[in-house]
């Protein structure tokens, strides 16, 4: 199938049975990402012009979520089905899904090297992992720099791994559908670099400095959830109004439960308090989202405005 623009002469949408949709023009940046994707001419004609008052775009496919399990195939997640398309380049659904099989498959690890050291008690194993997969400031004083991007795949408790996942599944599917396969995954990798770098310094060098206490330099920290948090950051920020069901049960705007997240992780920082959720984490891949579109897309939105 031919895709189409959304500014395509009316002879040619008239040949292929769609109908010219006001909304506003998608910048060129992401336009491109978005139109590629859209596999039947229905989901267009499905669009509500509520839906299109996003600054970018609503995503094509409107089923709900959990239909699009039913009679899925390889090239619903590929490009195999396009024109010119080859079945090794995903698409964004096909993206967020190999994220999460990545995540899970570090988890399926630590596990095995967890096991490994309560039967044989070999702690070799867990210790690669902690040297290679975690955040500290020791890992990156010997040079592991590629700590700031290895953890953003980590788990160990299956909670935290599943809690994780389901943000991610929720929010990093319109995500991927607005910025492309190829952005969202730099995304999701810039804002953990953003968010373990921060994370890492301030166990390092600002809380031995304020405290005293040298413990934290050791400290290793894992988890996606700096760039989950990115995610539902840059979420907000493009569909700010966007209801979302805080706890599952309270509605709230998306732009207020992200201020609210956001002050929660801000204050937990500044009091200094040693817990086991990464407060300083979570404001790296925050604040890397709340950049990336300040700097990256606002400009685009406003200048079609």
């Amino acid at each position: 199938m031919r895709i189409l623009s959304m500014h395509a002469p009316k002879q040619q949408l008239a040949r292929s049975g769609l109908k010219r949709i006001q909304a506003p023009r998608a910048p060129a940046l992401i336009e491109r990402s978005i139109l590629k994707y859209v596999k039947q001419p229905q989901s267009i004609r499905n669009l509500s012009t509520q839906a299109l008052r996003s600054p970018l775009c609503a995503k094509p496919d409107a089923r709900p979520r959990g239909q699009q399990w039913r009679g899925a195939r390889w090239e619903n997640y590929t490009r195999a089905g396009e024109p010119h398309g080859k079945p090794w380049r995903l698409s964004p659904e096909g993206i967020v899904y190999t994220v999460i099989a990545l995540n899970g498959a570090v988890f399926l690890v630590w596990g095995a090297a967890d096991s490994r050291m309560k039967s044989l008690n070999d702690p070799g194993m867990k210790t690669w992992m902690i040297k290679n997969f975690t955040s500290m400031w020791v890992n990156l004083k010997e040079g592991r720099v590629w700590t700031l991007v290895t953890p953003a795949f980590s788990h160990i408790e299956p909670m935290h791994f599943l809690l994780n996942m389901f943000m991610l599944y929720q929010f990093g599917t319109d995500i991927a559908r607005v910025l492309g396969p190829k952005r969202f995954l730099l995304f999701y990798l810039g804002t953990a670099v953003g968010g373990n770098l921060l994370s890492t310094v301030m166990r390092g060098v600002v809380m031995p400095a304020r405290t005293g206490d040298r413990s934290t330099m050791l400290q290793p920290a894992l988890g996606a959830s700096t760039s989950t948090v990115g995610i539902t950051t840059l979420f907000a920020c493009l569909y700010p109004n966007a209801m979302l069901s805080l706890f599952f049960v309270v509605p709230v705007p998306a732009w207020l439960a992200s201020v609210g997240f956001i002050g929660w992780d801000l204050w937990r920082v500044m009091s200094a308090k040693r817990t086991r959720i990464d407060g300083a984490g979570h404001l790296g891949g925050a604040f890397a989202a709340l950049g990336y579109y300040w700097f990256r897309l606002r400009p685009l939105i406003r200048r079609i405005r």
